[in-house]
């Protein structure tokens, strides 16, 4: 009887103790995802204080399958993308922003011979008239199309050789700290992908942790985790020291850019209601919001 009690009592323990699963896609450009969200996805699931098994699966489809994918939980159960009202619908979003902010930041690989015809754009009205790269499933898609943007939209790993060809596509707006990361990893491979000096898109924006919606443990955890990075300070000390991001801000001279101001069609409830204390682009203390495209 005594060891029946006994088993009782330690069942709600080895609950709390089952290893989570969590299953990440790896993409063929990865060394964003590898250096910022993957660790921060590690950091999150230690602060959870739940024993986890991480495990990379190589896969390469673009946005939309992935998604699918993602969304019956067997090969993957977890991913990092922009949030938008139908993800939402359908995966369990994590509503705090991966990159406080500066996913909203956006400028662009061009061809190298094309800095010149960037440097002549003074607003909306001429950026119309050229064509963006953007992935299949994308959530900012909708931005530029909002915009009156003309767009291509093609697998994300196909769209720097389109660039880098220079006949089709003009430019394909990245956020701040992905545009670096991937102009480093892709350098060699495609020798005329440059990163415009003239312009910056800003909207509001954020990219989340989206789970399975077999795997609703994993959500929390991952939720009480960073909820519990930001509490004790190491949220916000991984995200100043990050090499990516440190080289990102000083690199990418937002001070000096021509700032076209887009709409933002699909502000969902929960990017409209995060607390001020997770951004940082719009600075800390308000509220981000929609605002008109400016020209």
């Amino acid at each position: 009887m005594k060891w029946l009690i006994k088993l009782c009592l330690c069942l709600p323990l080895l609950a709390q103790a089952q290893t989570l699963t969590v299953k990440v896609p790896s993409r063929p450009i990865n060394d964003l995802d590898s250096e910022y969200q993957l660790k921060l996805l590690e950091l999150a699931l230690t602060k959870a204080g739940q024993p986890f098994k991480l495990e990379r699966v190589e896969l390469n489809l673009n946005q939309y399958s992935l998604q699918q994918e993602l969304r019956k939980g067997k090969t993957i159960n977890v991913f990092w993308m922009g949030t938008s009202s139908d993800l939402e619908s359908y995966l369990l979003p994590v509503p705090i922003p991966l990159f406080r902010g500066l996913e909203g930041l956006r400028i662009s690989f061009i061809h190298s011979d094309a800095q010149e015809k960037f440097n002549q754009v003074n607003g909306l009205a001429d950026l119309q008239k050229l064509k963006a790269a953007q992935g299949v499933g994308w959530a900012d898609n909708k931005i530029l199309e909002q915009a009156g943007i003309p767009t291509y939209a093609g697998r994300y790993s196909n769209l720097f050789r389109l660039i880098n060809d220079g006949d089709k596509l003009d430019f394909f707006p990245r956020n701040v700290v992905e545009i670096f990361a991937e102009r480093a990893e892709l350098a060699a491979q495609y020798p005329n992908l440059a990163i415009e000096q003239h312009l910056l898109l800003r909207y509001p924006f954020a990219e989340f942790f989206f789970v399975s919606p077999e795997s609703p443990k994993l959500a929390k955890a991952i939720q009480t985790g960073l909820e519990r990075a930001y509490a004790d300070g190491s949220f916000m000390a991984f995200y100043r020291e990050s090499p990516k991001i440190r080289e990102a801000l000083a690199s990418a001279n937002l001070d000096r850019r021509l700032t076209i101001h887009l709409t933002n069609p699909d502000m969902t409830p929960l990017l409209r209601s995060i607390p001020a204390q997770y951004w940082d682009y719009p600075p800390v203390g308000t509220a981000p919001r929609e605002t008109s495209a400016a020209q």
